[in-house]
């Protein structure tokens, strides 16, 4: 009985050295992963001039969905597949145009606090009577492009442009760079009724 359990144990030793000296002579090519980067696919631009009752008009793209808040002329600006909002809110200037530049300019430093930097950018249009300013948030900011234009008579518009997510400015900087063509664009065309 002895010699079939030393037989047996010897069976069982060679077999577990074979399957082992088996799965060691295979020769396996390790790759590293390659990296993965965010592909986005972004909307051809098509514009069209966005005109209501309103006393302003401007091109938009088509990817752009303008939706009124009340019977006021403030708007807000769907960019769908972005998952952002450029909020817009119109006001007539009454001897407040001074007022209306500097609460624009505050609420565009206010995110200060989380940008890394600020970069102000003018507008100036004497064809179309329109003047502003924008505000290029860079950081983890939550709002990161700002922006008001007005004729400094009649007419005054501020846009705040904000992601629905947690602010993350290396994740939306692609959509952002993006979307900020399409607001330049819109700003450009800005004319006064």
């Amino acid at each position: 009985m002895e010699k079939v359990k030393q037989r047996i144990k010897w069976l069982v030793l060679s077999l577990v050295a074979l399957i082992s000296m088996q799965s060691c002579s295979e020769e396996t090519d390790y790759y590293p992963k390659p990296r993965g980067d965010l592909r986005l696919s972004f909307p051809e631009r098509v514009y069209d001039l966005y005109e209501s009752n309103c006393p302003y008009s401007f091109e938009v793209p088509e990817y752009f969905t303008l939706k009124a808040l009340d019977s006021s002329c403030n708007r807000n600006i769907d960019m769908g597949q972005f998952n952002a909002t450029l909020f817009l809110t119109y006001l007539p200037v009454d001897s407040n145009l001074r007022l209306n530049i500097d609460y624009s300019r505050k609420l565009a430093y206010e995110h200060s606090v989380k940008a890394d930097e600020i970069r102000e950018v003018a507008y100036v249009n004497p064809s179309t009577q329109t003047y502003g300013l924008s505000y290029d948030i860079v950081g983890n900011a939550a709002s990161p492009y700002q922006f008001y234009l007005t004729d400094s008579i009649d007419h005054f518009m501020r846009g705040a442009l904000y992601f629905n997510t947690s602010p993350n400015y290396d994740s939306v900087k692609p959509s952002l760079d993006y979307i900020k063509e399409d607001i330049t664009h819109m700003i450009e065309t800005t004319s006064w009724k």
